[in-house]
């Protein structure tokens, strides 16, 4: 087919504006001889790409352009031309960027963090890169991931595109359909549990930020005591460090000359171990035998008959441990003086008490006016005298001055708490008495005796006393009372007092004793 004339216009006309447009993005680039400013040079390990004439950007403004592209010494030197109405700063370096997905590279030069010292000058070279990921590696990388995914479609290709491999998706997705709908019930079932759950969580961060908020003074201060703690411990350092380095110098010096001791020290201490591997030996075979029943301590451990004794003889002894935890024993010290008669007495009592419930009291007592003791004699005359009936009764009234008396008494809690029923012997006659703590911590106790009940023969009535104990600290106390009331030429007001120690306190005295040494 041959072309007609305006066709073939048509073309050149085309292919002219194809020129024209070329030349419009390329010539004004394009200048004759060398161009004015001054060259720097910069050494990088990659000029990815850049070419001769590529532009220079320096914050997106163009600088200059590229000069030359070499290479030296396993670098890239890359020699720059920058117009000399601009001055680059000395602290920047060289990237090469793209201008597009299809676009040339060029230079870009990046400044680096702070402030510059100075401005470039001609000839100056710098080794200062900056990588930067451009559209080729972009392109790369994404070659790599499309690959991958490849690779993990062609395994799910692999596992799904047989029957196994279906069956096994669909029991698959069987289950978390299962597990789906079996939490729906779950959270349904529960949805009430789970409101309250979010309701005390509301509550609680609300009680979180109340108390923060009226413990800020406090969160403060101790934000402040941190800080001073901080410092301190700041300034307290260099101190320690130097008092350490003292003390590794002087464990040095120790070491130093110490080598020989250590050395049988270490000597001994093998000998000690290999000792110590027999008789770990030794243990072992014994446990053995224990373990197969074997001697004395095998039978008791194994033969459950055994055992059982044991354990029935161990509750015996913690039973015993714990009575003898409860025994305690108090001694008293005590004095009295009649008001009306004069008379004074001393007691010295030693109370036993085994558990809270009962006692024993055991002590003596002297009397400065002494015990009375009266004999009555009946005697019969075959020829009385003319002033003297048949028969006729003597009595005889013996005093013994600054006697002792014994006493041993048994008492037990009766009726009410703190009320102590006592009998036995006081001041050498058979009486009772009754004790009743008034306070519970025993700091006023009433006492009440009657004792040495007289005959028919005997003009006296029995002896009764009562008074009051008041106890103050641990070891001191106060008596009053009336003593003989029935009694009108012996009765009197009493007043005493005291000292009392526990066992506890005679094991700390007697603790502090020195004894000669053997």
């Amino acid at each position: 087919m041959k072309m007609g004339l305006e066709a073939k216009v048509g073309i050149f006309v085309v292919i002219v504006l194809g020129i024209l447009g070329y030349m419009t993005t390329k010539v004004g680039d394009f200048s004759f001889g060398r161009s004015s400013g001054y060259e720097i040079v910069f050494k990088i390990p990659n000029a990815s790409g850049l070419t001769k004439d590529s532009v220079v950007k320096f914050k997106g403004v163009d600088v200059g352009v590229v000069e030359d592209v070499n290479l030296s010494d396993g670098f890239v030197n890359v020699v720059l031309r920058i117009k000399k109405e601009y001055q680059v700063p000395n602290n920047v370096a060289l990237a090469v960027k793209s201008s597009g997905f299809l676009g040339e590279k060029y230079a870009e030069l990046i400044q680096k963090e702070g402030e510059p010292t100075q401005f470039l000058a001609g000839g100056e070279t710098l080794e200062s890169f900056e990588s930067e990921t451009d559209f080729d590696q972009l392109t790369s990388k994404f070659g790599e991931i499309a690959d991958d995914i490849k690779a993990i479609t062609g395994s799910l290709k692999e596992v799904l595109a047989t029957t196994e491999g279906r069956d096994n998706m669909k029991a698959t997705l069987e289950n978390v359909r299962y597990t789906m709908e079996m939490m729906r019930d779950l959270m349904k079932s529960n949805q009430e549990r789970i409101n309250n759950i979010v309701a005390n969580v509301e509550n609680l961060t609300s009680a979180l930020e109340n108390s923060t908020v009226s413990n800020q003074q406090n969160v403060n201060e101790l934000i402040a005591n941190l800080k001073s703690f901080s410092e301190e411990l700041n300034r307290q350092t260099p101190v320690i460090a130097e008092k350490i380095n003292r003390i590794a110098g002087n464990l040095d010096e120790v070491v130093g000359g110490s080598k020989s001791d250590l050395k049988d020290t270490i000597s001994n201490m093998r000998t000690v171990t290999a000792k110590l591997e027999k008789t770990v030996d030794n243990v072992n075979e014994i446990t053995d035998k224990i373990n197969k029943g074997e001697g004395t301590v095998g039978t008791l451990i194994n033969d459950n008959e055994t055992a059982e004794d044991v354990k029935e003889t161990i509750k015996g002894l913690k039973k015993m441990v714990n009575q003898y935890e409860k025994f305690q024993l108090e001694l008293e010290f005590a004095g009295e003086q009649m008001v009306d008669t004069g008379e004074s007495k001393g007691y010295f009592k030693a109370k036993i008490s085994p558990n809270d419930e009962k006692y024993y009291l055991l002590g003596l007592a002297s009397s400065e006016s002494g015990t009375t003791t009266t004999t009555v004699s009946s005697h019969t005359f075959d020829n009385p005298p003319d002033n003297i009936g048949h028969d006729y009764t003597e009595r005889e009234v013996k005093r013994e001055e600054d006697s002792i008396t014994f006493i041993a008494q048994y008492a037990h809690e009766m009726f009410y708490d703190n009320l102590f029923l006592r009998l036995g012997i006081m001041e050498s006659e058979f009486g009772v008495g009754l004790d009743y703590s008034i306070l519970d911590d025993d700091s006023l106790v009433a006492y009440f005796d009657a004792y040495d009940f007289s005959d028919d023969e005997d003009d006296r009535d029995p002896h009764l006393k009562a008074k009051l104990r008041y106890k103050f600290g641990d070891y001191f106390f106060v008596d009053a009372g009336y003593d003989d009331m029935m009694n009108s030429d012996t009765g009197s007001f009493l007043i005493g007092g005291g000292l009392r120690f526990t066992d506890n306190d005679l094991k700390y005295l007697l603790g502090k004793v020195p004894f000669p040494a053997q």
